[in-house]
């Protein structure tokens, strides 16, 4: 440790407003410095510091990565992928490692009455091949906001076959609660 360097501490108000976008005033998540590198821009790079940065998790808010100690917003324009939370035009990603898609959920759902997105992440997950630190830009894994989005695919799906009344309104509606979570990153 260098002895002359002051360390200065912060207050936990001080903490807890590095965690605010300023652009929406919403709380933020940490992300890692690894995933910031991943997803900005080549042209980007350069401005990376050392420092916390935040995901801006707000669906109508520009900004994906911010730290408001160094000042820096990095909006959707920054970034190399498609933020699938932020967008509302097709293509929306919502696997970023396995190029899942809410489009592909859905016409697997139309098609057969049930999503195998979920279970296949699961399994891919198992066997090492997930890199969702580095492609996916909340540096997490996705498996949770893939449970909600196929959750509300198949909600989409169970009034026309419930109107239907026959058996599939019944598989359609069981397959909302047998979706896995991801055991490996506590989602």
């Amino acid at each position: 440790m260098d002895c002359c360097k002051v360390i200065v501490e912060k207050s936990p108000a001080q903490i807890a407003d590095s965690a605010i976008c300023g652009t929406c005033r919403n709380k933020a998540r940490k992300v890692a410095r690894i995933t910031v590198e991943h997803i900005l821009r080549n042209e980007c790079q350069n401005e990376i510091r050392d420092t916390q940065y935040y995901f801006c998790a707000e669906p109508n808010c520009d900004v994906i990565y911010f730290s408001n100690e160094t000042k820096q917003y990095f909006t959707k324009k920054d970034v190399r992928v498609r933020v699938g939370l932020k967008e509302t035009q097709d293509p929306i990603t919502i696997c970023y490692c396995f190029d899942h898609t809410l489009v592909s959920a859905r016409e697997e759902i139309a098609r057969t009455g049930r999503s195998t997105v979920a279970s296949s992440i699961t399994a891919e997950i198992k066997a090492g091949r997930c890199a969702c630190e580095v492609k996916n830009p909340s540096g997490r894994c996705c498996l949770g906001e893939v449970n909600k989005a196929v959750t509300a695919l198949l909600k989409e799906q169970v009034v026309p076959v419930m109107e239907r009344h026959d058996s599939e309104a019944s598989k359609a509606v069981s397959g909302i609660s047998s979706i896995p979570e991801c055991m490996i990153c506590e989602v």
